[in-house]
Order: C-alpha cells, then sequence, then structure tokens
C-alpha cells in the first residue's frame, strides 16, 4: 500500500494539472520560491500549502483544493462532503485518519489471512 503523502502528492499534482502542465510548474515554483515549501514537505506543511496556494491563485485555489480533496478522499476509499467552515487542512487530516483506520484494517485482515493458512504462527 502507499504511503498517505505518496496519495496525497500525487492528488496534489492531478489537482493542480487542470490549470495545464506549466501553470502546475509554476506553482510549485511559486510555493519553493516564495514560501519556501518544496514539493516534498507538503504533507507535512498542509497549511502552509493551502496558503501559499491562495497566494498563488487567490480565489482559484478554492476550486483547486475541491479537486485535490475529491481525488484524495476518493483514492484513500471514503467519500467527499462539503461542510461550511472547514478548511484544506482538516479534511486533509480527516482523509489521514480515515484512510489510517482503512490501512490498519488491510494490515488485520492480512495477518489473519496468514495465520489462517499456517504461513505464520503467534
Amino acid at each position: 500500500m502507499q504511503s498517505f503523502s505518496q496519495i496525497l502528492l500525487e492528488c496534489i499534482d492531478e489537482g493542480l494539472s487542470v490549470l495545464g502542465n506549466e501553470p502546475r510548474e509554476a506553482v510549485y515554483q511559486f510555493l519553493k520560491t516564495i514560501c519556501s515549501l518544496s514539493h516534498e514537505e507538503i504533507p507535512e506543511r498542509v497549511p502552509d500549502f493551502a496558503a501559499g496556494l491562495k497566494k498563488a491563485l487567490g480565489g482559484a485555489s478554492k476550486v483547486i483544493e475541491r479537486v485535490i480533496l475529491r481525488k484524495l478522499f476518493e483514492k484513500t476509499g471514503s467519500t467527499f462532503r462539503d461542510a461550511p467552515d472547514t478548511d484544506f487542512s482538516e479534511y486533509v487530516l480527516d482523509a489521514r485518519r480515515r484512510y489510517e483506520i482503512i490501512a490498519h484494517r488491510h494490515d488485520d485482515t492480512v495477518d489473519i489471512t496468514r495465520s489462517k493458512k499456517g504461513q505464520f504462527s503467534s
């Protein structure tokens, strides 16, 4: 399974791709030079990413955030529900929490399956 950070970065890439390849790269460059935020740091600095995106795109950042969030929730096995007064960072935390629960259940299922087949013992 992919890590949540990898999935988040993929979704951000896909979300920014709606702008086109060159504008997407321009946003990443803006984040790196103006906001001191590298691509790899985004999963640990989601509030900084959201603030940088707003600086770069203004009101259009909300549209891009929603595209990213829809993809993120889809890839993590959940359904995105738009809630008033919930910001991008809160949604990402919620998606991370849901993903970790699902990933933990998957790990438990794999362990049970292996022990039933006698491949591993406790």
